[in-house]
């Protein structure tokens, strides 16, 4: 018997039960994590049969950038990665080692409309992480609103054009009299 077991004042059958009633929580949350994990695969299959560029690693690399807390991570995974594959002459190499030319930086303006505009498409919920009132709250308030609106409008057409797209690939459905 262990020192915990031994502490205890429960009996082996009180015991059995207490554990059951934790393995229950730890059930449910296994099967919740079961399922959920069952919804990203397919939710995956049908995003890379919409459009082969979706592939898992992309969700992944978006999920981990998405909820990172520090956005210069990425950016430096990035110039990493950059690097190799001019080590290994499969790109050019940058000038001066810089990753992207000055022009290709995104300015603050911008990074804080592409955040809301973002936050906006995702349906995250409408809460600037500015200074209420400041012109940064109101820049990101008004690109998640764009962000939204441009996701409520575009996705119904988005979508039911993929379902024609797919309905004209498949073969028509025959009538009972054709079929016979």
């Amino acid at each position: 018997m262990t020192a915990a077991a031994s502490n205890s004042k429960l009996d082996d059958g009180q015991r059995q039960k207490l554990f059951a009633y934790h393995f229950r929580k730890e059930l449910t949350a296994e099967t919740k994590r079961r399922e959920a994990a069952a919804d990203k695969t397919a939710n995956r299959k049908v995003a890379k049969a919409a459009d082969p560029t979706f592939t898992g690693q992309k969700f992944d690399h978006y999920l981990k950038a998405h909820f990172g807390e520090d956005d210069q991570k990425p950016v430096d995974r990035l110039k990493s990665d950059r690097e190799n594959l001019e080590w290994l002459g499969l790109i050019p190499a940058t000038s001066g080692g810089d990753l992207l030319a000055q022009i290709d930086r995104v300015d603050n303006e911008q990074l804080i409309q592409a955040k809301g505009y973002k936050a906006g498409l995702l349906g995250l919920e409408r809460r600037s992480p500015y200074d209420g009132g400041s012109s940064d709250d109101k820049l990101w308030l008004a690109s998640f609103d764009a962000g939204k609106a441009e996701y409520e409008t575009e996705i119904p057409d988005i979508l039911a054009r993929l379902e024609e797209d797919a309905d004209a690939e498949s073969p028509p459905d025959l009538d009972e009299d054709e079929a016979a």
